[in-house]
């Protein structure tokens, strides 16, 4: 039996309630929050969105607030009122069964907005480096566990206006997977000039307060966030605490059909709704009320009511959109419109569909118009779709509503069979090996501005010959790298995708840079030129999961797709998820794919951050390291279980055995300094895989040359003691590649079961500690076992074995 999950906590802060109760007697009350903004955008009128005005002084007083930006401002306030409606203290368990997974489209982006302001009107060397810190999708999880104490998982998703129903998804994975025990799960974006002018310039703006399924002229962009409390039922008892509902189950898809608009037919939102519905064995006629995506364009507003009518045919419940009175999240969407559903199932009552015209009513269907309805609410459905057709349906029932059993999650072996890579001067997979062999140089000295180091940037590669020309005019370059190795990968790994089995295959996406040329091109425009200068080109490629989206579309993968952004963790973050969904049996292949970004932006951003940069190679562990190379690399993986492989008679190149991931308390720009989350994910790897230290022979590290490589060499001396464990690092040869660099380290391990170690950097001559490295490319090497090792700033640990 799958453990059953409930929900024990919510917090809330947006434009119409900066707690659950404000929220919930305005939703009741048809109340919005949506008014003019204080943003402008010359030649379009006043901008109406969801703005939160002030925020409450106590409140900021309270969480000592003061010197973080506005979106963590809005996280931490969130998580806290829903870590107290829990009555959870985070002291009084295992911290590291508790995990976070946050949803943002944005994250810290008004920081960033903020430095590039200050670099193009003042210039870099008057730019403030600090605002850099805050910058990263992952600040707000960084901050919020930081605050409360939390050291399980920490993961941060960004399938753009998904993202938040997706994190309640994965939280929901790991605590039925016997990972966690109690998750905090959250959705958190800021109103910004990069929402608000990319939204303005694809002509998606409403000119007044949004109508979705009526006069749909547009949306209201909306922020703040929202929180809940995700627990394993018998726990959740064992703590006298009763749960507000009940989560049964989740489902993903993907559209495969444009980089901003769903499927005209609505085909991705109906697989994922019936998906989410087979997966709890719920009948759709038993289905209370549907919160919809209901975003008030056109396009939306036609699609999501074919999709519902084509599933539930004649019997169509109560459906109602209220972004109406909130605006439209992004990445907080999700958990906004899952707390108002779940307060729907906690009060029986329907939320209402404000500005709702009837005279231009599109549907016959319920679509509450303009006031709360009080009815019975057993099971509420509700739906996210996101840029680049990526969709997620969440179903939430009544605590006392018995369901049909579902199968647990098996732990059947996942393998590797298939393998795509491009890094620095290496433009395919045997060029990377070579780079691993020390047949082939990845990094190049280069300068810019005055500024020196060796970097690893991705030749120039015609990737007209890969992918359709016409098409390749619509990617930026992280997505074109992307899609690149996906084909090797699939070339690799003998797997065709047909109609029959697009559906069978997943996709995870990982990136540690994102598209930040491509954020500054469009950044550089709006600022300089206003925003009514936005490119509609552009903006479509600015947010985290439009390579996935790229991907999909061009090779037609329709399956649960997914964008993990949480730093250096996030390529095996993505490994891990991509293993539990085979083993769930919704995936007969997943494929997982990095994609980092080295570019003059970068480089120059990195440079202002104090002892970060090496002006020469980088040393790895070495006593004179003084700082890191900065490389881009692109990676794409294919996992199935053993048993697929063996029916494709594919070999595989390794097996996943085991993951570890753990979180400490840092700065958002550093790791915590006693090491004991980082040693903690690397025993639970070991732990996991069945493994003990003496059976790893091979450690492929995080180290990079910057000064944390210290603490990573007293986590592994620790761990391993005297024992015969050769150590190496990738990011010697490559540079620090982000979300890549583990993705890097599994080909580095498989490069090992073939007979090579990599070197550890020939740089590095007087190392730190007495870890046995591999200063040298060493060759017939027997390694069975291996472990790789990531880190993120703020304080993010992952590891993994893999087995020969």
């Amino acid at each position: 039996m799958k453990h059953e999950v409930v929900v024990t906590g919510m917090g809330i802060i947006c434009a119409n309630g900066q707690n659950v109760d404000e929220f919930w007697r305005n939703i009741q009350a048809g109340t919005s929050g949506i008014d003019q903004s204080s943003f402008h955008i010359d030649g379009f009128g006043p901008v109406y969105a969801g703005e939160v005005k002030e925020i409450s002084p106590t409140l900021i007083d309270t969480y000592k607030l003061h010197h973080h930006d506005k979106v963590s401002q809005f996280a931490v306030i969130a998580a806290n009122e829903a870590i107290q409606m829990a009555s959870l203290n985070i002291e009084h368990v295992d911290p590291f069964r508790v995990g976070i997974i946050v949803g943002t489209s944005l994250g810290g982006v008004v920081n960033g907005e903020a430095f590039l302001t200050q670099w193009l009107e003042e210039g870099l060397e008057h730019a403030d480096g600090e605002l850099i810190n805050d910058y990263p999708l992952h600040a707000p999880s960084d901050i919020v566990a930081a605050k409360l104490g939390i050291k399980g998982p920490k993961t941060t998703i960004s399938n753009a206006c998904a993202a938040g129903s997706n994190a309640i998804g994965i939280a929901l994975d790991y605590i039925r997977s016997g990972m966690i025990d109690i998750a905090l799960v959250g959705g958190a974006d800021p109103l910004s000039y990069l929402s608000l002018s990319g939204f303005n310039s694809l002509n998606a703006l409403s000119t007044g307060h949004c109508s979705p399924f009526s006069t749909s002229d547009g949306i209201n962009i909306g922020e703040g966030a929202g929180f809940i409390v995700l627990e394993r039922k018998d726990f959740a008892d064992a703590r006298g605490i009763d749960g507000i509902a009940k989560i049964y189950d989740y489902s993903l898809s993907a559209d495969c059909y444009h980089p901003t608009a769903p499927d005209p037919a609505g085909s991705g939102a109906l697989q994922a709704m019936k998906n989410v519905l087979e997966k709890a064995n719920i009948p759709a006629i038993d289905v209370s009320y549907i919160n919809a995506h209901g975003t008030g364009t056109q396009a939306n507003d036609l699609s999501e009511p074919k999709a519902i009518r084509s599933m539930m045919k004649d019997v169509i419940p109560p459906i109602s959109s209220t972004k109406s009175m909130t605006g439209h999240m992004l990445g907080a969407a999700g958990l906004v419109e899952a707390i108002t559903s779940i307060l729907a199932i906690r009060d029986d009552v329907l939320p209402p569909t404000v500005n709702f015209d009837e005279r231009q009513a599109k549907y016959e269907m319920d679509f509450v118009p303009n006031h709360s309805k009080a009815a019975t609410v057993d099971i509420v459905l509700s739906n996210s779709f996101a840029f680049g057709g990526n969709n997620c349906s969440v179903l939430f029932g009544k605590n006392d509503k018995d369901t049909l059993p579902t199968p647990q999650i098996a732990q059947q072996n996942v393998v590797i069979t298939g393998i795509g890579a491009i890094a620095g001067n290496a433009e395919n997979t045997d060029d990377v090996f070579k780079i691993l062999s020390g047949e082939k140089v990845a990094l190049d000295k280069r300068k810019y501005e005055q500024i020196e180091s060796f970097t690893g940037e991705i030749s120039p590669i015609r990737y007209e010959k890969f992918i359709n020309p016409s098409y390749v005019r619509k990617m930026d370059a992280l997505s074109k790298q992307a899609v690149l190795t996906t084909k090797y990968a699939i070339k690799d790994a003998s797997l065709r995708i047909s109609k029959q089995n697009s559906e069978r295959i997943g996709l995870i996406f990982a990136t540690g840079t994102g598209p930040l040329d491509t954020v500054h091109s469009f950044y550089k425009k709006v600022l300089l030129e206003g925003p009514q200068k936005a490119s509609a080109k552009l903006f479509p490629n600015t947010v985290m999961n439009a390579a996935a989206g790229h991907i999909g579309v061009n090779v037609k993968i329709k399956g649960p797709t997914s964008t993990i952004c949480a730093g250096g963790v996030s390529g095996i973050n993505a490994m891990h998820y991509g293993t539990l969904l085979i083993q769930q049996d919704i995936c007969d292949q997943v494929i997982v794919v990095s994609s980092d970004e080295f570019n003059e932006t970068i480089f120059l951003g990195a440079s202002r951050m104090k002892n970060f940069l090496s002006h020469e190679r980088a040393k790895p562990f070495d006593r004179n390291r003084n700082g890191l190379n900065l490389g881009s690399a692109s990676v794409a993986i294919v996992l199935e279980s053993e048993s697929s492989a063996k029916q494709r008679d594919k070999q595989a190149y390794a097996t996943i055995s085991g993951f570890g991931m753990a979180s400490g308390q840092a700065q958002t720009e550093s790791i915590d300094r006693k090491g004991e989350s980082w040693q903690k994910a690397i025993e639970l790897s070991l732990s996991t895989a069945g493994l003990q230290p003496d059976d790893i022979q091979l450690v492929s590290s995080a180290a990079s040359g910057h000064k944390i490589d210290a603490l990573e060499a007293k986590v592994i001396s620790s761990i391993f003691q005297e024992q015969d464990v050769l150590v190496n690092a990738t990011k010697g040869l490559f540079g620090e590649t982000h979300a890549s660099a583990g993705m890097l380290g599994i080909l580095d391990t498989i490069n090992a079961f073939n007979g090579t170690v990599s070197s550890v950097g020939n740089e590095t001559t007087d190392p730190i500690s007495k870890l046995k490295l591999a200063n040298v490319t060493l060759f017939n090497q027997d390694i069975q076992h291996a472990v790789v090792n990531t880190y993120s700033f703020g304080g993010n640990y992952a590891s993994m074995v893999l087995s020969k």
